[in-house]
């Protein structure tokens, strides 16, 4: 079970109903065949912006109208393998059958750099205006696949 998987069950749980605590939440991914710590499902929480109400943890109040989708950093870190540079173009690497997953949530950030992506079953290339955006696009999926 990976963690992509783990966190976006964690989404679709609290996309439906919260949790009261972490327990509760920690029981309910039980439920779905997800066994997890405390300390994970904190981290989890932490990272994924849930939100502590009175309710109970709950998705913050933007994150409920669109559906569930990870940071583009959580999904780097759990995919991407390698990230080149070649003229204009970035090439991500990805482990098998997760290009797709990652080119998603790459468009979905709207980067202004980005003229657009084509993604095979472990690669993608990232096209841009020229060398200089395509340097600061691979610097920047750098970061946040380091963050």
């Amino acid at each position: 079970m990976d963690k992509l998987y783990r966190r976006t069950q964690i989404l679709d749980l609290l996309g439906a109903e919260p949790a009261a605590t972490q327990a509760d939440l920690r029981r309910k991914l039980e439920r779905r065949g997800i066994r997890v710590t405390q300390a994970t499902v904190s981290r989890d929480i932490e990272e994924l912006g849930v939100v502590k109400t009175r309710g109970g943890y709950r998705l913050p109040e933007s994150a409920e109208a669109a559906a569930p989708q990870p940071a583009l950093s959580v999904i780097l870190k759990e995919f991407l393998r390698e990230v080149r540079q070649a003229s204009n173009l970035v090439i991500l690497k990805t482990h098998p059958g997760n290009a797709h997953t990652v080119a998603v949530a790459l468009d979905a950030e709207h980067w202004p750099e980005v003229m657009g992506t084509v993604a095979g079953d472990d690669t993608i290339f990232v096209a841009t205006h020229g060398a200089r955006e395509a340097a600061r696009i691979r610097k920047k999926f750098l970061d946040l696949w380091a963050a």
